[in-house]
């Protein structure tokens, strides 16, 4: 067999399998293709490794990936930034792999692999699901020998991962303010990094703070906004709210509804929960406790009972 043959059959086979990964569609074809990857000698190919991984992460089975392109035997030299990062992405997605997220970014530093701006955003919400305020001060150390600090969603991901730390909102405030232009994701991780740690004045007031600004507000932000709102019990600000939600007319997602029946039901207002519940067009368990709590602390549970 010549050169181009050689070459023209190891290009159909490359494109047989990256066909094969993007038509898989369950863990049990996955492994029925992975011995065919094998056979074929394409294991040693990075742009088939990186494929096998994204399909893993998109059957919610990436440690069975991980367990393959990172074995112990595993040659080094065929890793590289996006086989990386497809990995640290997939495992930030999981409650439960946010430790390994960050484990993988590591092992990346020691194998030579330089991180890009892609990078980070996976590895510092990794940082904020696992609460760890010096891993993460660690993390965006890196950021910045890296020259990184300047990209918008690096930003916006080390105000979220500050906030989401334990004694970290000092540093999500710093990074906030140090930003030259905040979009509403900035807003929003900032607002919402008061709300979740009760510091719900902070959070309204820079909500008023974001309207002068100019930038819109979507549905994640008033979530927060109306947290803050449900936290101090303030109804009147909480009814201003829901006229600014009108007004810009904002999504209203079931989250954003199942917030206004919450606020308006803790701060007094139950028929207006009420009304608003009847109105929702698509409901969840959220929105059913919400409801049911609120007429029960407002001693109307079993007048309420035929509510719907």
């Amino acid at each position: 067999m010549n050169v181009v043959s050689l070459i023209t059959n190891k290009r159909a086979a490359e494109q047989s399998c990256l066909a094969l990964l993007q038509s898989c569609n369950s863990l049990s074809k996955l492994t029925q293709i992975h011995p065919y990857i094998i056979k074929l000698g394409l294991h040693s190919n990075p742009l088939v490794l990186t494929k096998f991984t994204s399909t893993s992460a998109d059957l919610n089975a990436i440690s069975y990936a991980s367990s393959f392109v990172f074995s112990p035997e595993s040659d080094t030299r065929l890793y590289d930034t996006f086989l990386f990062n497809t990995t640290i992405r997939a495992h930030a997605q999981r409650n439960d792999l946010k430790i390994k997220a960050v484990k993988f970014y590591n092992l990346m530093l020691e194998c030579g692999i330089s991180p890009n701006k892609f990078t980070y955003p996976f590895v510092l919400k990794a940082c904020a699901g696992i609460g760890e305020l010096n891993l993460g001060k660690s993390v965006h150390g890196s950021v910045i020998k890296l020259r990184f600090c300047d990209d918008v969603h690096v930003q916006n991901t080390l105000v979220h991962m500050y906030g989401s730390c334990k004694g970290g909102i000092f540093f999500a405030r710093k990074v906030f303010d140090e930003m030259p232009k905040c979009d509403s994701v900035s807003w929003s991780a900032m607002i919402g990094g008061y709300a979740r740690l009760g510091l719900s004045t902070e959070a309204i007031s820079l909500f008023r703070k974001m309207q002068i600004s100019g930038v819109c507000p979507d549905d994640i932000t008033m979530v927060s906004v109306l947290s803050a709102c449900t936290d101090l019990g303030a109804l009147e600000v909480g009814k201003w709210v829901e006229s600014f939600i009108e007004k810009e007319r904002v999504n209203k997602s079931v989250e954003l509804c199942n917030a206004l029946i919450d606020m308006f039901a803790k701060c007094g207002d139950i028929d207006k929960a009420l009304k608003l519940f009847r109105n929702m067009i698509e409901k969840n368990i959220v929105s059913w406790t919400s409801v049911i709590d609120g007429l029960a602390t407002h001693g109307r549970w079993f007048g309420g009972c035929g509510f719907v």
